[in-house]
């Protein structure tokens, strides 16, 4: 790494910690009692179903950490039901009343591992009545810290991360090419994604590395600007609306994302445009410069004009006709976010209802019901049936607008850690799987602990890893729980983990390093891992 970015990292650490000099500490954290109240909260099943009232999400799960209950049906005449968990040679039972009881009598006892239930419904005299009814599923490792700790600071990390993004050719690539990016690096194609996570790099760059500062900001004005130039007119179906994908039938591009830009050309993902609001607003908090402000709150105020009355929006839509081509109905809470920002941050007025009439049907469509369905732009949403493709970044989404809030409630409170629940219980890996036929993707060659993506991409991600740590930092700010706090702190060392000693790179997939092309590295996942480091390093040294 270059001298003068290595003496700019240096001072930015030393100012760090002056800052932080007679600052109360952080609370010791005593993993034995940790774990102890791990294990004892792993005990009460996540937001479990309740027949009528409150849907079962778990239908499509492969694993769980919390204890479970499951959607079976009661069996006529039955007055009790007998399950038994096996796993290996070893079997665990207990007597409930319903099908539907979580498996918490037992679930201390069985071991890490897959896993195979049967309920027997039981006559009045204890006799099997009817078939069994059968699930499997995997018992996954609880968190049991402490877990190895960073190899460096979490500001140094992510000094380090950033500045390798702008040295790779997803920066230069901008002085380069000018306002015409080339597909060269061929995540581009993704225009608010990829073009915004790089104006947000940059920015970040400009304030904390003055050697680098002149170059970032040409970078960020380049990309912004073209993210304005691609836009939709004022009078188009999706006014200010940077394109969702970009590229022309002649470029080449790996096969994988040709597939994705073929499929889309016409299309637009409805909350897409938020990541280059928030990247343009970004670039105006740096700058001051008001043509990125403007553009940013002209992208909002579509999205206000263009809401239904229930206070939804389509997923995706056809970009030359603003016409829905599914049902589905994206997830808001991007939206809410840039909505509340400008009026929060900025006092911008006009988005109150939009706000109001978004948390409701978030709250009737999304958070009571833990419908975490994904929608990525690369994912078909329309094939999804309900609770198919859950991921944990829908609901760390949820945490994080509610508990940025300026006074959150107790029922938010409560939904949020529910939702961080759910998030650990599905998608962390705190170890890896006893058993390699446990999990089809996931071996010992990976660092743990890490986090899933999604059910249909079951790979360990930077981006998710991070956004489920800091959405235990959003509940230990909120309720001062060690426990969050520590389980926050274990899923951020392990990313400066992987990170390349040398180069700075933090790999999007965990089992990638810094060698491999650069388009496979998601600069928007690499900014959110910047964010999350140095949020950590903050809270850690109470600023």
């Amino acid at each position: 790494m270059d001298r003068s970015v290595l003496s700019a990292i240096g001072s930015v650490l030393l100012c760090a910690f002056t800052a932080c000099c007679g600052r109360p500490a952080v609370p010791e954290l005593d993993y034995v009692k940790l774990n102890a109240q791990a294990a004892e909260e792993y005990l009460r099943p996540v937001h479990p179903g309740i027949r009528g009232q409150v849907p079962f999400w778990n239908g499509y799960s492969f694993k769980f950490i919390y204890a479970p209950s499951f959607d079976f049906d009661d069996v006529e005449g039955a007055a009790g039901y007998l399950y038994t968990i096996s796993s290996g040679e070893r079997s665990y039972s207990f007597n409930a009343a319903t099908p539907r009881d979580p498996l918490s009598p037992v679930w201390d006892q069985i071991p890490v591992g897959p896993a195979s239930l049967c309920v027997q419904a039981l006559d009045a005299d204890g006799n099997p009545l009817g078939e069994p009814l059968n699930r499997s599923f995997e018992r996954d490792n609880p968190f049991q810290g402490p877990y190895e700790p960073a190899p460096r600071g979490y500001r140094e990390a992510a000094l380090m991360a950033a500045t390798f993004i702008h040295n790779s050719p997803v920066a230069q690539g901008w002085l380069r090419d000018g306002a015409k990016p080339s597909l060269r690096y061929q995540l581009n194609c993704y225009p608010n994604k990829i073009w915004g996570g790089t104006i947000q790099i940059e920015c970040f760059i400009a304030g904390n590395i003055p050697s680098l500062k002149d170059e970032a900001l040409k970078v960020a004005r380049t990309a912004a600007d073209a993210l304005i130039a691609n836009s939709q007119p004022a009078d188009g179906p999706l006014p200010f609306f940077p394109p969702t994908y970009y590229g022309s039938g002649t470029d080449t591009l790996v096969w994988y994302i040709q597939r994705v830009i073929d499929r889309n050309r016409d299309y637009t993902m409805f909350a897409d445009a938020v990541m280059a609001a928030d990247a343009l607003l970004d670039l105006y908090d740096t700058t001051g410069d008001k043509k990125y402000f403007d553009h940013a709150r002209r992208i909002a105020e579509t999205y206000r004009d263009l809401q239904a009355e229930d206070g939804s929006w389509p997923v995706k839509v056809n970009k030359y006709t603003g016409e829905p081509i599914t049902d589905a109905r994206c997830m808001p809470t991007s939206i809410l976010q840039l909505a509340q920002r400008l009026h929060d941050r900025y006092g911008v007025r006009g988005f109150e209802k939009m706000i109001s009439t978004t948390e409701t049907w978030l709250w009737e469509n999304t958070i009571s019901n833990f419908n975490f369905n994904g929608q990525f732009e690369d994912v078909n949403v329309a094939d999804k049936a309900a609770y198919q493709n859950l991921t944990n970044c829908i609901a760390v989404d949820c945490i994080d607008y509610l508990l940025h809030k300026p006074h959150p409630s107790k029922k938010e409170i409560s939904a949020c850690i529910e939702m961080a629940r759910f998030a650990e219980d599905q998608f962390t890996r705190w170890h890896s799987p006893v058993a390699e036929d446990a999990d089809a993707v996931t071996g010992d060659e990976f660092t743990t602990p890490f986090v899933y993506e999604q059910y249909s991409f079951r790979c360990p991600i930077d981006a998710s890893t991070v956004g489920v740590a800091n959405a235990w930092m959003n509940i230990y700010e909120a309720t001062g729980d060690a426990l969050a706090l520590a389980k926050a702190k274990a899923l951020v060392d392990s990313i400066v983990k992987i990170q390349d000693p040398e180069c700075g790179c933090i790999p999007t997939s965990l089992y990638q390093d810094a060698q491999v092309d650069i388009s496979e590295h998601w600069v928007n996942c690499t900014y959110s891992s910047i964010q999350k480091l140095i949020r950590l390093d903050n809270i850690l040294n109470s600023k």
